[in-house]
C-alpha cells in the first residue's frame, strides 16, 4: 500500500478495505430489515450496488459512490425532505460515508466522499463523523477498518480533511486531540528510529526505516498545516508560553513535548532525511510565530539560534526557567553551523517561512543580545541575521549535495520574501530602508558570484536554484531602483552584467542562461549594441550539442522579444500559436527587418563545413521560427534558389543542397509545403515547387545527413492523415536499396523513425480510402435504380482512383517486404541486415502480422484492404538464419521478430523439423567460438519459447536415438524436462573438463551450454500456472543448476587464479601431452591456437557465462528465508552464491572473467540490501567489512591493479539506493586512511601492499558513473592522496598515484569534449574548481611552495619535487575567468609567483608545464603588463630562466589572444607589446642569448607579429580597424626582425654554430618566408628567398616549404598568388628529380609541387632552366618510386605520378609511350589499392586517381586498352568499397567530378555509375565478363564448406569471402551472369 500518492507515478487508486464492506452491509441490512425504507428506494439501490462491489475495480467502486451522491441529491432537492429520507440519511448514509471516508486508503478515493459529507451535514449533526474521527486518530484500540493505516496515512487524511470546510470544522472541534495525536505519533516514530540507530539488538530493515521516515515526514507536515490554518485555536494555547503555568496544565505539556520533538528532528540531520528536517524546521517556525508578542517571538528565535552560548534574552530565560526549554546541544555553538549537514539550515528555513514580517523586521534588538562570533557583522534584525547566516552557509563548499541544494534554495526563499516585502511596502520608507540596507553592493555581488561559480555544478538541482537566485536578485534590485529613483544605477548594473557575460567564453552554459534572463530586463537593443553579431556568434557555439538547448532558448527569447519591441500588435504575445502577419507597410517592413536579423546567420550555419553545426542549427532553431513566421521559410528558399543572390558572398556553395533539403524538410513538417509540390524535370520557375531531380540529387548525395534529411522530407508531415503521393512512394523505392548499408548508427535509427511516420500516414490513408471505397460501392448498389449515368460514372471513376491508390500502396509494401527478404542473404553486412530487420520491425508494429493493431484513438479495429505476407515460411527461415549472424544486435532483432510470429513458425510445424533445428543449433552451441555458441544458444532460446513452453514439444538437446514427440501428458512440464536434459549435457562437459581441460576446451566447451541455459531460464515466467504447478520439479532443477555452476567455477579456478599470464597448466596435462597430440592433430582446424590460450579462453568464458547464469537465477527466481512450496531459492542459496562471487572476484586474475562476475554480484547485493529481513539486509555490509579488513592481511597478492578486488567492493557500495550512502562513506574513510599510511621500509615487494589495493579501489570507485556526484565530495582528499603518493618510496604506490590522479582529472573536469585536453571546453575556471573543492586551495598552495623552494635551492638539479608536475598539470587544466580578482578568499594570484619561479629549472618539461599552468592564473586584463614584466631581462638571469620566461610569454599569448573577446585587451596588446619585443631585438642578434632561447623568441615573434593567426573575424574589434591598427603598430618591429634574420641567415660565411643552431635558422627562415607570403615588404619578392631551399640544414628547407604550402593551400589561384611562382615550380621539379636528399623534405617538396601546380606539375615554358625533359622526369619519378622503399615516398610520389600522367595524356607525346605510362601507373594503382595495403597508401592511390579519372571516363579507347581500363576501374570499385569511410567518400567524390555530376554521390551509387560506365566504354563484352569473373573468384580455389542446414537439410557451398564482399554491394550489372556461372561451377565442384 502506497504511503504518498506522489510516489505512485500514475498508478490507479487502491480499492477500499474488505472489512468496510462488511460493516456497510450490516448497517444497510439492519435498517432495511426494520422496514423504515423500501428496497426500491434509489439511495438504497445505489448503496446496495456499492456494497456488492467488494471485489470490483476501483473505477466501479468510484462509479457507485457517484451514483449514491446523485441519488441523494435527487432525494434532497425538494424544498421539504420526507422524514423517512431524513432518517435514512442520518442512520444509514451518515455512518457509511463517515466510515468510508476514514477507511479509504488514499486521498484520491477519499475525495469521492466529500460531496456526500456536504449533503448529510445539512440534515444531521456531525456526531457520527466525530465518532469515527476520534477512533481514527486513537493510537490504541482503533477500529478494525483502520488497523492497516500507518501514521503517515492518518496524517495525510487529516491534511486532506483540512481542505474542505466541514472537515476543517471537525478538526477545529477536535483540535487538542488532533494535536496530541500528531505529537505522540512523532514521539513514537522518533523513538523507534532512535532505538534502531543506537541499539544493535534492534535491527530494522530499510523498508521499515523508510516507513518510519514517511510517518515522521507526513506527521510533521500535517502538524505544520494544522498550526498555520488554526490561528484562533493556537493563539489561546500558545499564549501560555509567555505566562507561568502549573504542572497540571496539559496544554503546556503538549506544547513543550511538541517543541522538543521538533528540535530533536532538526538537530539530528544524520538520523532523519532532509525532508523531515525541513518540515520540522518549518513547523518550529510556526510554533514561534503562534506567539502573539512580536518581541517575545523575535527574542526567542534570536536567543536560541543566533546568540552566543546560553542566551540572556528575557524570552529565552523565561522559556528555560519556566518551561525547561532549551535548544539541543547540536544546535548550540559551532556544531550546528560547521557540520557538513548544517542542522541550523532547517531552522533558518523554518524561521524565514513561518514567522510574520513584523517579527522578521523588528529592528530594536535588546542590548543583551550577543551574536555568535562567526557572523561577520552584528545584524540589525532577525531578517538580516538570516541573510548573513545563509550567505555564510552558501559560501561553504564542503557541504553535502542535498545540503548545498537546500542552502541555495533557502537563499532563494529569502530573496522571494524580500521581493514580496518590497512589493508590499512601497509606501513604507522605514521598511524599504531596512531591507535595502541588506542589499548592499557587496551582498548583491556575492549572490551574483554564487550564480557564476555554481552554474556548471555537477548537481543539476543547484543550477535551477542559482537561476532562481539570479532572477530574484534582479527583480529585487528593480523594485529597489524604482522606489529610490535609481534607474540609471540599475541600468549601469545590468550593463555591467551584460558586458561581463559577453566577455565570457562562448562555450559556457552559464553565459546563455543568464543572458536569457537579461533579455526582458534590458531589451534587445542593448544586446545588439553590445554585440551586433549576437545571433551569428550564438549559432557558431552550437557546434556543441550540450550547449545547443541553452543557445536555442536564448535566441528564441531574444527574437520573440524583438518581435514585441519592433512589430506593432504583438506586445505581450505568448508566441505559442502566433503567426506574424503584416497589417500594413510599416509592419511589413518591421517583419522583414526581423527576418534579416537571423536569416543570414542561420544560412551561414546551414552551409557551414561543420556537420555538427549544420545539424544542431537545423534541429533546434528552424522549426520554431518558421512556425512563427512562414514568410521566413520562403525568404531562405528564395536565397538558396538564386545562385546569383548577393548573400552567396558569405555562404559556402558546396553545402547548398544540404541547406536546401534541411529547410525544405522543416517546412514539410510544418505543412508550409505539401506532397503536391513535387514536379518532374529540372529546376522550376515557381519557387514554391520542388523538382524531383533535386530530390534525386539528395538521395544519391555523398553526405548521409543530406540523404536522411531528404528521406525525412518524404516521410514527415505536420498532419498524420496527410496523403502519401505516388511520387513519394517512388522516391522511397529509389532511396531504400542504396541506403541499407550505411555505417552510421544515427542514420539507421533515423531511417526507422522516418519509416514509422510514413507507415503511420500510409495506414491512415488506407483506412480512409478503403472506407470511402466501400461507401462508394454501397452507394452505387443502393442507388442502382435512381442514380443517373453521370453520377454513376463519377462514382466509378472515384472508385477506380481509390483502388489505384490502394494498389500502389500495396505494391510498395509488398515490394518492401521482398526487398527486406533479399537483404537477408548469407554474408550480408551488419548494416544491411540491421536495417532490414529494423524495417521489418516497423512494418510489424504498424501493420501487424496476422491482424492489424488497433491504432491510437480507435476503440475498434478498422478494416484494412489487404494483409502483408510477413509471417511466411520464407521469412521465418530467413530470420532463423539471421540467428547465426555474428552480431548481437542482429540476432536480438531477429529473435524479437520471430517471437511475434504465430506458433508454430510457418514452415516448421513438424516435430522432427523442430528437432533438426535444435540439433543445428547444438552444433553451434558446442563451438569453441563465442559468436557461434551465442548463435546456437539463441536457437535454443527460440525453440524453448515457441515449442517447448508454448506447444509442449518433447525435444532433446543432444543428438540421441530417441524420437522427439509432442507432450501428451498435460500435467508434466516439457520445460522442466528440456532444462534437465540441457543440464545433462552440461554435466557431461563438466566431467570431461574435470578429467582433461585441454580436451574439454578444444572439443567440449562449456560456455555455449551455460549461455543456452541462461537464455532458457530467462524465458521462465514464475507467475505462470505451468511453473507454479511444477514448483517441486523446478526447485530440483534450480538446485542442480546451482551445484553445476559451483562445479564449473571450481574446475577452472586453478587456471584463472594462477599468476602467470597464460594461466595455470596442470601437471596432468604435461604428462599426457604425447597422447593428446595425436588426437589434437587429427581434429585441429588450424584456428584453435596455442594450447594454453585455448585452455585460458575456455576457462574465462565458462566463468563469464556461469556468473551470468547465476545472476539470472538469483535476480528473478522467488526466494524465501527457508524452503517453501512457493519459492525456488532460499536465503542460504543467496549466501552461497555471494561467497562464490566473492571468491571469484578476489582470486581470479583474468580481467575478462572477473569483469563478467561484477554485474552478477551487483544484482545479488541489490536484492539483499532491499530485503525485509534485517539479518539478510545487513549481509552486504558484513561482506564489505570483511573485504576491507582483508586489505591489511599479509597473504593477499593480486597483481594487475588489484584484479577483481576493487570491483568486489564497488559492487556493494554501488548497490546502496539510499540518498545518504553510509556504505560509501564508511568505505571511503577507511580507504583514504589506509592509503595515506606510509608503507614500511622493509616491506616485501613480492606481496602487494595494502596501500596499493586502497589506491586501486579508490580509483575504481571514482571511475564508477553509478555513484554520480556522491564521490565528488571525496575528490579533494583523492587529489591530496594522489599528489602525496608521487613522493612515496614504493614504485607501486607511485604508479597507482599516477592512475588515480588521471582518473580524478577526468572525474572533476569531465570527459574530454575535444581531443585537445587544454581546449577551453575541457577546462574549468579556477574560481569554479576551488569553489567545488576548497580544501585543495591551501593544500596545493602549500605543496607548490615546498616544491618551488626545493627547485630554487638547486635549479640545475636533475630531479625535482615529485608533487610539482601533478600540481602544475592540475593548474593547467583551468582557464581564466572574467571574474578573476574579485575573490578575496581564494585568489588565484597567490599561485603566480610560485609558478613563475619554475622558469629557472634546468629541465625543459618543468619550464613548459609551468608556462601552461601560468595561463589560468593571469586575468585577461593583466596580460600585457605580465608579458612586459617577463620580457624584462636581468643580467643575472640564467639562460634557462630566460628561456622559461619566454615559454611563459608564449603560452600566455596563446591562452589569451586566441580566446579573448575583450576589446581592451586586444587593443592594449597591439599598442604596447611591440615595444617589449623591440627591446630584445639587439639581444637576439648579438649572440647574448643561446641559440635555443633566441629561437624561442623568434618563434614568438613569428607567431604573434608575423603570422597573426590570433586575429579572428569573430572578435569584437572590427576587422578593418584591427588590421589597420596592427599594420601601423607592428611595421617597425617586422622590418627590424626581417632585416636582421635575412642578413644573418644569408651570410653563410659567418655561420650559426652550436647547440640549437638549426632551430635558430629555422625560426629565422620562418620570419623571412612569412614576410614575403604576407607581403609585409614590397621590395622583397619570392625569388629573393628561394636561396632558403638550398640551405644545408634540412630544417630550414622544411620550414620554408611548410610556410609556402600553407600559403598556397589558402589561395584559390596558386600560380597568381605571388610573383616568381614559375621559378619556385622549376626549383621544386628539380628537387623531386633528384636534388633533395632529405626524405622528409622530399615528401614535402612533392606535396608543395602538387599544391602549386597539380594540373601541369612539369613546367612547359622554355625558360625554366631544367636540363631534363618531361619523359625523363617521368622515368626518374618511376625509378624513385620503385627503388625507394619508404612508404612516405610512395605516399608523396604516387599522386605526383598521377598528375604527371594527366599532363602526359594531354600532351602531344607518342601514343604508344602514353599507353606504356598508363600501364605502369595502373600497375601501381592496382597494387596499392588492395585491402591488405596500409590505409595511408590507399588514400594516396585515391589522390593519384584524382588527376586521371576524368581522362579514364572520357573516350580514350585509342590510348587506354580495355584490359588496363578494366583493372583501373576495378581498383576504383574496390576503393569505393573500402573499409575506411574517408577512402570511400573521397573516391565517390572523384567519380562524381569525373562524370560532371551536379553534386557528389555516395559510394553505393558511385559503384553503380562506374560499372555502367565500364559497360559503355568496353568494346569486348566477353572479355569484360571474363575479367569480372576472375576478379570475383580470385586466383585461389574456392573453399567448400558444408553444413547441416535446418531449412533444406542438405549440403550447400558457401560463397568465397571475396565474392561475398563484391555481391554485398549489389551494384554489378553482370551479377546475374556471374552468379549463374558460379552456381554451375559449384555444382561441378560438388560432384
Amino acid at each position: 500500500m502506497s504511503i504518498s500518492e506522489k510516489k505512485k507515478h500514475g498508478a490507479k487508486p487502491v480499492k477500499f478495505p474488505p472489512q468496510v464492506f462488511s460493516t456497510w452491509s450490516k448497517i444497510l441490512d439492519d435498517y432495511v430489515d426494520r422496514g423504515r425504507i423500501g428496497q426500491d428506494h434509489p439511495a438504497v439501490i445505489a448503496l446496495n450496488k456499492l456494497v456488492k462491489n467488494r471485489d470490483s475495480s476501483w473505477e466501479n467502486q468510484a462509479a457507485c459512490l457517484k451514483q449514491v451522491a446523485k441519488s441523494l441529491q435527487s432525494c434532497t432537492s425538494a424544498n421539504e425532505v420526507p422524514e423517512t429520507d431524513r432518517d435514512f440519511i442520518i442512520h444509514v448514509v451518515q455512518p457509511i460515508v463517515s466510515l468510508g471516508y476514514f477507511a479509504a486508503a488514499e486521498n484520491v478515493s477519499r475525495r469521492h466522499f466529500v460531496p456526500l459529507i456536504n449533503i448529510i451535514s445539512k440534515y444531521g449533526n456531525d456526531t457520527v463523523l466525530q465518532h469515527y474521527y476520534t477512533r481514527y486518530i486513537a493510537l490504541a484500540q482503533s477500529l478494525q477498518e483502520f488497523a492497516e493505516h500507518s501514521l503517515a496515512q492518518k496524517a495525510l487524511t487529516i491534511y486532506a480533511t483540512l481542505d474542505f470546510d466541514i472537515g476543517k470544522q471537525l478538526i477545529m472541534q477536535n483540535f487538542k486531540a488532533t494535536l496530541q495525536f500528531l505529537v505522540r505519533g512523532l514521539q513514537s516514530s522518533c523513538q523507534q528510529l532512535h532505538n534502531a540507530r543506537t541499539d544493535t539488538e534492534t535491527m530494522l530493515t530499510s523498508t521499515t526505516i523508510d516507513q518510519l521516515m514517511n510517518d515522521i515526514q507526513y506527521l510533521a507536515k500535517t502538524l505544520l498545516a494544522l498550526l498555520s490554518r488554526s490561528h484562533e485555536m493556537t493563539q489561546t494555547m500558545f499564549a501560555k508560553f509567555t505566562l507561568t503555568y502549573t504542572e497540571d496544565d496539559e496544554d503546556v505539556k503538549l506544547l513543550v513535548a511538541m517543541v522538543r520533538i521538533l528540535l530533536d528532528i532538526c538537530s539530528h540531520t544524520g538520523t532523519y532525511v532532509k525532508e523531515c528536517c525541513q518540515v520540522a524546521g518549518m513547523a518550529l517556525g510556526s510554533v514561534i510565530n503562534a506567539v502573539q508578542d512580536d518581541r517575545f517571538a523575535r527574542d526567542w528565535a534570536l536567543g536560541w539560534f543566533f546568540a552566543q552560548g546560553v542566551s540572556s534574552l528575557p524570552a529565552c530565560v523565561h522559556l528555560r526557567q519556566v518551561f525547561g526549554l532549551t535548544p539541543p546541544s547540536a544546535l548550540v555553538g559551532m556544531k550546528g553551523w560547521q557540520d557538513r549537514d548544517v542542522p541550523m539550515l532547517a531552522i533558518f528555513r523554518g524561521i524565514l517561512s513561518g514567522l510574520r514580517r513584523e517579527v522578521l523586521l523588528s529592528s530594536d534588538l535588546p542590548e543583551e543580545f550577543r551574536p555568535v562570533s562567526w557572523l561577520e557583522t552584528v545584524p540589525k534584525s532577525l531578517y538580516e541575521a538570516i541573510f548573513i547566516s545563509l550567505d555564510l552557509i552558501c559560501s561553504r563548499s564542503d557541504l553535502e549535495a542535498q545540503t548545498k541544494v537546500m542552502a541555495f534554495e533557502s537563499l532563494g526563499m529569502w530573496l522571494l520574501e524580500t521581493t514580496t516585502i518590497l512589493s508590499n511596502s512601497k509606501g513604507n520608507t522605514d521598511v524599504m530602508n531596512q531591507v535595502s540596507d541588506v542589499l548592499t553592493i557587496d551582498n548583491v555581488g556575492q549572490m551574483i558570484h554564487y550564480v557564476w561559480d555554481h552554474w556548471d555544478d555537477p548537481i543539476d538541482a543547484i543550477q535551477h536554484k542559482v537561476r532562481t537566485i539570479f532572477e530574484l536578485t534582479l527583480q529585487t534590485l528593480e523594485i529597489k531602483a524604482d522606489f529610490y529613483k535609481e534607474q540609471k544605477e540599475y541600468d549601469a548594473f545590468l550593463s555591467g552584467l551584460l558586458k561581463n557575460l559577453m566577455m565570457m567564453d562562448w562555450h559556457r552554459k552559464v553565459k546563455y542562461a543568464l543572458l536569457n534572463i537579461l533579455v526582458p530586463k534590458i531589451g534587445t537593443d542593448a544586446f545588439l549594441q553590445a554585440e551586433p553579431d549576437l545571433i551569428w556568434k550564438c549559432l557558431c557555439a552550437m557546434d556543441s550539442l550540450v550547449l545547443s538547448p541553452q543557445i536555442t532558448s536564448l535566441i528564441l527569447t531574444f527574437l520573440y522579444r524583438r518581435v514585441e519591441e519592433t512589430i506593432p500588435g504583438y506586445k505581450g504575445s505568448k508566441f505559442h500559436n502566433t503567426k506574424l502577419k503584416a497589417k500594413d507597410a510599416s509592419s511589413q517592413l518591421a517583419i522583414g527587418q526581423w527576418i534579416d536579423l537571423w536569416v543570414m546567420p542561420a544560412l551561414r550555419c546551414l552551409t557551414s563545413t561543420s556537420e555538427v553545426l549544420r545539424r544542431n542549427a537545423s534541429g533546434f532553431i528552424l522549426q520554431p521560427l518558421f512556425k512563427l513566421c512562414p514568410e521566413s521559410f520562403w525568404r531562405m528558399m528564395s536565397i538558396l534558389q538564386k545562385p546569383d543572390h548577393e548573400q552567396w558572398a558569405v555562404l559556402d556553395r558546396h553545402f547548398l543542397l544540404h541547406a536546401f533539403i534541411t529547410i525544405l524538410k522543416v517546412g514539410r513538417s510544418l505543412e508550409i509545403v505539401d506532397g503536391s509540390g513535387y514536379v518532374l524535370g529540372g529546376a522550376s520557375d515557381d519557387t514554391h515547387k520542388i523538382s524531383i531531380d533535386t530530390l534525386k540529387l539528395a538521395i544519391y548525395h555523398a553526405d548521409p545527413q543530406v540523404r536522411i534529411d531528404v528521406f525525412g522530407l518524404l516521410c514527415e508531415s505536420g498532419k498524420v492523415a496527410s496523403g502519401v503521393t505516388e511520387v513519394e512512394l517512388e522516391m522511397l523505392k529509389l532511396f531504400l536499396p542504396l541506403n541499407m548499408n550505411c555505417t552510421s548508427p544515427e542514420f539507421r535509427q533515423k531511417l526507422a523513425a522516418h519509416l514509422t511516420k510514413i507507415f503511420t500516414r500510409l495506414r491512415a490513408n488506407l483506412y480512409a480510402q478503403y472506407r470511402t471505397l466501400k461507401s462508394r460501392k454501397s452507394y452505387i448498389e443502393k442507388k442502382a435504380d435512381t442514380i443517373t449515368d453521370k453520377d454513376r460514372q463519377y462514382a466509378l471513376n472515384e472508385i477506380g482512383d481509390i483502388q489505384q491508390s490502394i494498389d500502389q500502396a500495396k505494391s510498395f509494401l509488398f515490394w518492401l517486404m521482398d526487398h527486406v527478404a533479399m537483404s537477408l542473404y548469407p554474408g550480408a553486412s551488419f548494416q544491411r541486415v540491421a536495417s532490414a530487420l529494423r524495417i521489418l520491425s516497423v512494418m510489424i508494429k504498424i501493420f501487424g502480422i496476422e491482424e492489424l493493431p488497433i491504432p491510437d484513438g480507435f476503440t475498434f479495429r478498422p478494416e484494412f484492404p489487404f494483409r502483408i505476407p510477413i509471417a511466411t515460411a520464407r521469412n521465418a527461415k530467413l530470420l532463423i538464419d539471421v540467428l547465426m549472424n555474428p552480431y548481437d544486435l542482429n540476432r536480438s532483432l531477429a529473435f524479437d521478430i520471430l517471437c511475434q510470429f504465430p506458433n508454430p513458425l510457418p514452415g516448421l510445424e513438424a516435430v522432427h523439423d523442430v528437432q533438426n533445428l535444435l540439433w543445428w543449433g547444438l552444433n553451434n552451441v558446442v563451438s569453441t567460438r563465442a559468436g557461434e555458441s551465442d548463435s546456437g544458444a539463441m536457437v535454443f532460446r527460440l525453440v524453448f519459447r515457441k515449442y517447448v513452453t508454448e506447444l509442449g514439444f518433447d525435444l532433446y538437446p543432444e543428438q540421441t536415438g530417441v524420437q522427439p514427440k509432442k507432450s501428451s501428458d498435460k500435467t508434466s512440464s516439457a520445460a522442466v524436462t528440456f532444462t534437465q536434459r540441457l543440464l545433462d549435457l552440461l554435466e557431461k562437459q563438466v566431467n570431461i573438463a574435470k578429467t582433461n581441460l585441454l580436451v574439454a576446451a578444444q572439443q567440449h566447451p562449456m560456455h555455449g551450454t551455460l549461455l543456452a541455459l541462461q537464455y532458457v531460464i530467462r524465458e521462465i515466467d514464475y507467475r505462470s500456472p505451468s511453473v507454479r504447478s511444477n514448483m517441486h520439479e523446478w526447485k530440483a532443477t534450480f538446485t542442480r543448476t546451482l551445484a553445476l555452476i559451483h562445479t564449473v567455477c571450481s574446475t577452472v579456478m586453478d587456471v584463472l587464479s594462477n599468476p602467470s599470464p597464460e594461466g595455470n597448466m596442470p601437471a596432468s596435462f604435461r604428462e599426457m601431452e604425447e597422447a593428446i597430440d595425436e588426437l589434437v592433430d587429427e581434429n585441429d582446424d588450424g584456428d584453435s591456437g596455442p594450447r594454453h590460450q585455448v585452455i585460458l579462453s575456455c576457462c574465462w568464458r565458462a566463468v563469464k557465462e556461469a556468473s551470468s547464469l547465476l545472476e539470472v537465477i538469483i535476480s528473478e527466481a522467488p526466494v524465501s528465508p527457508t524452503a517453501t512450496e512457493n519459492s525456488l531459492l532460499t536465503y542460504d542459496d543467496l549466501v552461497t552464491s555471494g561467497n562464490l562471487f566473492r571468491t571469484l572476484l578476489t582470486c581470479i586474475r583474468h580481467r575478462g572473467a572477473f569483469s563478467a562476475v561484477y554485474p552478477a554480484y551487483v544484482s545479488l547485493n541489490t536484492r539483499l540490501l532491499n530485503w525485509n529481513e534485517p539479518s539478510i539486509a545487513q549481509l552486504p555490509s558484513k561482506w564489505l567489512d570483511e573485504n576491507l579488513a582483508s586489505l591489511t592481511s599479509s597473504n593477499i597478492s593480486i597483481t594487475r591493479r588489484s584484479a577483481g578486488l576493487p570491483l568486489c567492493i564497488l559492487a556493494i557500495i554501488s548497490s546502496e539506493k539510499s540518498s545518504r550512502k553510509m556504505l560509501l562513506e564508511r568505505t571511503m574513510k577507511h580507504l583514504l586512511e589506509l592509503a595515506s599510511a606510509e608503507p614500511p621500509v622493509d616491506a616485501d615487494q613480492r606481496i602487494d601492499l595494502p596501500q596499493v589495493h586502497a589506491y586501486n579501489i579508490l580509483r575504481t570507485i571514482f571511475m564508477d558513473s553509478k555513484l554520480g556526484t556522491s564521490v565528488l565530495e571525496y575528490a579533494s582528499d583523492g587529489f591530496s592522496l594522489a599528489i602525496n603518493g608521487f613522493s612515496s618510496s614504493s614504485w607501486a604506490i607511485r604508479n597507482c598515484s599516477v592512475m588515480l590522479f588521471s582518473t580524478l582529472l577526468q572525474r572533476t573536469f569531465g570527459t574530454k569534449k575535444t581531443r585537445d585536453e587544454h581546449s577551453t571546453v575541457n577546462k574549468l575556471t579556477g574560481r569554479e574548481f576551488f569553489t567545488r573543492f576548497p580544501k585543495l586551495y591551501p593544500y596545493l598552495l602549500k605543496e607548490l611552495t615546498a616544491a618551488v623552494e626545493q627547485l630554487l635551492q638547486n635549479s640545475m638539479a636533475a630531479s625535482i619535487h615529485p608533487g610539482l608536475y601533478p600540481i602544475l598539470t592540475l593548474l593547467s587544466r583551468m582557464h581564466p575567468s572574467v571574474m578573476d580578482g574579485f575573490d578575496k578568499a581564494m585568489p588565484m594570484s597567490n599561485f603566480i609567483p610560485l609558478v613563475m619561479s619554475c622558469a629557472a629549472s634546468s629541465i625543459y618539461k618543468t619550464r613548459e608545464m609551468a608556462a601552461r599552468a601560468l595561463v589560468p592564473l593571469i586575468p585577461f586584463t593583466k596580460l600585457v603588463p605580465t608579458i612586459s614584466e617577463l620580457l624584462t631581462l636581468d643580467k643575472d638571469q640564467s639562460q634557462n630562466e630566460i628561456h622559461g620566461h619566454l615559454l611563459q610569454v608564449q603560452f600566455l599569448l596563446r591562452g589569451h589572444l586566441y580566446h579573448t573577446e575583450i576589446t581592451d585587451v586586444v587593443t592594449q596588446f597591439v599598442k604596447d607589446a611591440p615595444r617589449s619585443f623591440m627591446r630584445l631585438s639587439d639581444t637576439v642578434f648579438s649572440n647574448k642569448l643561446s641559440n635555443m632561447t633566441s629561437a624561442l623568441l623568434l618563434d614568438i615573434v613569428g607567431e604573434f607579429f608575423f603570422r597573426c593567426a590570433w586575429i579572428r573575424s569573430d572578435q569584437q574589434v572590427k576587422m578593418p580597424e584591427l588590421k589597420a591598427m596592427v599594420e601601423q603598430a607592428f611595421q617597425p618591429l617586422r622590418q627590424v626582425y626581417f632585416d636582421q634574420c635575412n642578413q644573418t641567415i644569408a651570410q653563410r660565411s659567418s655561420g650559426i654554430h652550436g647547440v640549437g643552431a638549426y632551430l635558430l635558422k629555422q625560426m629565422m627562415a620562418n620570419i623571412i618566408t612569412l614576410t614575403v607570403i604576407k607581403r609585409y615588404r614590397e621590395d622583397v619578392a619570392l625569388t629573393d628567398i628561394l636561396y632558403l631551399l638550398d640551405d644545408n640544414d634540412y630544417e630550414v628547407r622544411l620550414q620554408t616549404m611548410k610556410n609556402l604550402k600553407e600559403a598556397l593551400d589558402e589561395t584559390k589561384d596558386a600560380q597568381a598568388a605571388f610573383d616568381g611562382m614559375q621559378h619556385l615550380q622549376s626549383k621544386l621539379v628539380s628537387m623531386t628529380y633528384g636534388g633533395e636528399q632529405s626524405l622528409e623534405c622530399y615528401v614535402l617538396t612533392a606535396d608543395l609541387l602538387m599544391s602549386l601546380s597539380a594540373v601541369d606539375p612539369y613546367p612547359e615554358q622554355s625558360n625554366t632552366g631544367l636540363d631534363f625533359s618531361l619523359q625523363q622526369y617521368w622515368d626518374q619519378l618511376v625509378v624513385q618510386f620503385t627503388q625507394k622503399r619508404s612508404s612516405a615516398v610512395a605516399e608523396s610520389v604516387l599522386p605526383l605520378l598521377g598528375a604527371v600522367l594527366a599532363q602526359i595524356i594531354k600532351s602531344s607525346a607518342d601514343r604508344q609511350w602514353i599507353k606504356e605510362c598508363i600501364t605502369i601507373w595502373s600497375g601501381f594503382i592496382v597494387k596499392y589499392s588492395r585491402e591488405d595495403m596500409p590505409l595511408s597508401l590507399r588514400e594516396t592511390v585515391v589522390e593519384s586517381l584524382r588527376f586521371v579519372t576524368k581522362d579514364l571516363f572520357a573516350e580514350q579507347g585509342n590510348v587506354v586498352d580495355d584490359k588496363t581500363l578494366i583493372l583501373v576501374k576495378q581498383s576504383m570499385i574496390q576503393l569505393l568499397q573500402d573499409d575506411d569511410i574517408d577512402v570511400r567518400d573521397a573516391m565517390a567524390s572523384m567519380v562524381s567530378d569525373a562524370l560532371d555530376l551536379v553534386s557528389p554521390v555516395h559510394p553505393e551509387r558511385a559503384v553503380e555509375l562506374v560499372y555502367l560506365q565500364l559497360q559503355k566504354s568496353c568494346q569486348d563484352t566477353a572479355s569484360l565478363q571474363s575479367t569480372l569473373m576472375d576478379t570475383l573468384c580470385g586466383d585461389q580455389k574456392l573453399r567448400k564448406s558444408t553444413t547441416h542446414c535446418y531449412i533444406t537439410l542438405e549440403r550447400k557451398c558457401l560463397i568465397h569471402s571475396k565474392c561475398r564482399k563484391r555481391l554485398e554491394r549489389r551494384n554489378c550489372p553482370y551479377k546475374s551472369i556471374v552468379c549463374q556461372r558460379r552456381s554451375q561451377y559449384l555444382q561441378r565442384r560438388a560432384h
